[in-house]
């Protein structure tokens, strides 16, 4: 069923990669989610976060567990200004509002991908200016991944271009829902928060559901299997 799943869920991907738009767009984000039972889970990363407390890396997956998330990934300043263009406060306020008004069930998480030794330790040797973008309760949603993302990943996943910005909406069960690159076009940006929106009430009405239905639910497998 997995291997069906990511069968049906790739060409989307796939077919907007062939064109390349303006500004390194790799394609136009979908004007509605993904259907939730023909979606990817997102892979689970590992690295470093912004905490000061943080002595190891971390893995991403139980931070996504069963919230909804706006997940961004870039590995340039030029990319990072890509994201922004979807989720920042100035480009898209009703995003954070929203995000305030649902605390503990909608986040912004930020992964900045650097395979390059160099370049990594240069991200973790400004660690500290990094800290003050971003309020302290936000610094374990920043991560610094130096490796895991794979060519099989980038495809299932439509990380088409290393240079370019990814914005992703993974819903409470760690599924790819909605996915956006390069900068965001003022639909775009709007069909993201209305997105985030939806993955809420999702998780609300699960919330709602007798417990021996909410153990058959698709993302319960996935956070107790013991990690690969």
């Amino acid at each position: 069923m997995r291997i069906r799943t990511a069968q049906i869920s790739r060409p989307y991907f796939r077919d907007w990669g062939n064109l390349q738009f303006h500004q390194g767009k790799s394609f136009i984000a979908p004007p509605r989610l993904f259907k939730a039972e023909l979606s990817l889970f997102f892979p689970n990363l590992y690295g470093e976060t912004l905490l000061k407390t943080d002595t190891a890396p971390r893995d991403t997956t139980p931070l996504l567990a069963g919230r909804a998330s706006v997940v961004s990934i870039f590995s340039s300043q030029w990319a990072e200004q890509q994201v922004a263009s979807f989720t920042s406060r100035t480009a898209n306020p009703a995003l954070h509002d929203l995000v305030a008004r649902e605390p503990g069930l909608a986040q912004l998480v930020n992964v900045n991908y650097e395979d390059n030794a160099g370049k990594a330790w240069l991200v973790r040797l400004f660690r500290g200016s990094l800290r003050k973008r971003f309020p302290e309760q936000d610094w374990d949603k920043c991560f610094l991944v130096r490796r895991g993302i794979t060519d099989s990943i980038r495809e299932s996943i439509g990380l088409l271009n290393t240079k370019v910005g990814y914005t992703y909406l993974v819903d409470h069960h760690c599924r790819i829902r909605w996915a956006g690159s390069g900068t965001g076009h003022p639909d775009e940006v709007e069909g993201l928060t209305k997105g985030l929106a939806r993955l809420v009430d999702e998780i609300k009405r699960d919330a709602a559901r007798p417990a021996a239905a909410r153990e058959q639910l698709p993302g319960k497998a996935r956070q107790d299997s013991p990690k690969a």
